[in-house]
């Protein structure tokens, strides 16, 4: 978890500025035809969640026909990416189980200083265990109640960026937004599954829950000598992460939506606008690491059409006004 909170600093020592082509107000328009009045107002108000921007696919395949963009339609629709989802996750499995080992080391090892010795034996202690052991798991409340969340979240986000159903939709009442995050909701409930009992889990690697692991004190002192005593295995986390991390998410998303957006609708400062969007979504910033991306990605728009699409906007609602006096 502090590997995730420090992700996102690397967009203040590399944001870019913004480029001087199309920076003037006065000639945007004429430096970049591809912004028209009736392209940028046409995707206004399409309820998606990414209203008042020209959809960042349009720029990339459209082509160019005078001083409008023609998108160019793709043949069939693309399925999840699942080989890469599974390497996203199995590589945030790898730095999590990493922390987790250099704390635990010493539990790894007890038995002959081997890693997964008697592996089958402990698991099925640790399953008993932890069938047995009620909701909390002996972690701090910060562990147990906001870390947690923060490993659902990014899971989650894991999943919505690998689906190209997703990937572009932002916070809205759609059903379409909903059923993207319903399906995150699922992928983040078996990362977690797999985390806390897995065959790849704290059960097996850090012996959670095992013989050869005692118990210990509510303050993590060992050996316990007051009751009661905690194995570090507990329902509470199968619960809360994937539930309060697809909060976190929504969020996330919603900051995003409604305050991010509106300021790259108000300005060109792409260090600005950078440091907000990791601000404002430092999980979604750690996902597009693992993602291959810089962590202000956003795939939903980009913040120079969005800014043409408020400018035409404004400029729209003044030739009203002014035709009126």
């Amino acid at each position: 978890m502090r590997v995730l909170c420090l992700l996102p600093l690397g967009a203040n020592a590399v944001c870019q500025l913004p480029s001087v082509q199309c920076d003037s107000v006065n000639s945007s328009l004429a430096e970049c035809p591809f912004l028209t009045h009736s392209t940028l107002m046409s995707s206004r108000g399409n309820g998606d969640g990414a209203q008042g921007v020209t959809p960042s696919s349009t720029l990339e395949n459209g082509t160019r026909n005078g001083n409008a963009f023609v998108p160019v339609s793709r043949p069939g629709g693309q399925g999840f990416h699942w080989r890469r989802a599974l390497t996203e996750s199995f590589a945030f499995l790898a730095i999590e189980q990493a922390y987790v080992v250099h704390e635990d080391y010493r539990w790894v090892t007890i038995e002959n200083g081997v890693p997964f010795n008697h592996y089958w034996r402990d698991y099925k202690q640790s399953l008993s265990t932890w069938i047995h052991s009620g909701w909390d798991d002996g972690d701090p409340f910060l562990y147990s109640y906001v870390g947690h969340p923060i490993q659902g979240a990014l899971t989650g986000y894991i999943e919505i960026q690998n689906d190209p159903q997703g990937e572009k939709l932002e916070f809205s009442r759609t059903r379409a937004y909903w059923w993207s995050r319903t399906k995150a909701l699922l992928w983040d409930s078996a990362y977690s599954t797999q985390w806390n009992i897995g065959p790849l889990s704290e059960l097996t690697v850090e012996k959670y829950g095992a013989h050869v692991r005692s118990p210990w004190n509510r303050d993590g002192t060992w050996p316990c000598t007051r009751r009661p005593c905690f194995t570090g295995v507990g329902q509470v986390d199968l619960v809360i992460t994937p539930t309060a991390g697809l909060g976190w998410m929504l969020t996330e998303d919603f900051l995003d939506r409604n305050i991010a957006r509106r300021l790259e609708g108000a300005t060109r400062n792409r260090f600005l606008i950078d440091f907000v969007r990791c601000a404002l979504n430092p999980i979604r910033g750690g996902a597009n690491i693992l993602h291959a991306k810089a962590p202000w990605y956003r795939a939903s728009r980009d913040a120079r059409q969005v800014y043409f699409s408020h400018l035409v906007e404004k400029q729209g609602r003044a030739e009203p006004a002014a035709e009126s006096h």
